[in-house]
């Protein structure tokens, strides 16, 4: 499971309203708001026959920006929840030496294996 190309999907909305949505990390080079899309892992759920049954993956998105987004991040959170993600938490942070307000929020996306994923192992 790519669960970056998914979060985009999810968040194709945001990204056609004309902000930036990229994976990594803050990029400097941007001076105005944007988010990002970070992989935090993904593995084998349920299992049976010695096969897996289910992918985990989960992502953590981002906000960056001069001033607090919430409104953006209930946006965002609406949009990745209506696309099968669940929501795992999330932190508000300013960072004082730079000025720039991190919106983070953490989401977990489990889909059942099929055949054909099966046999490609």
């Amino acid at each position: 499971m790519d669960i970056i190309a998914r979060a985009s999907e999810a968040l194709k909305p945001v990204s056609d309203d004309g902000i930036i949505i990229q994976q990594g990390w803050y990029d400097e080079n941007i001076k105005k708001l944007h988010v990002t899309l970070w992989s935090l892992g993904d593995y084998e759920g349920a299992h049976a026959d010695d096969v897996a049954d289910v992918d985990v993956a989960s992502v953590q998105v981002n906000i960056w920006s001069k001033k607090d987004q919430q409104s953006l991040k209930n946006r965002i959170k609406k949009m990745m929840k209506k696309n099968g993600f669940y929501y795992m938490g999330g932190n508000d942070e300013l960072e004082a030496d730079t000025g720039i307000f991190i919106n983070a929020m953490r989401f977990l996306l489990m889909e059942e294996v099929t055949e054909d994923e099966e046999t490609e192992e």
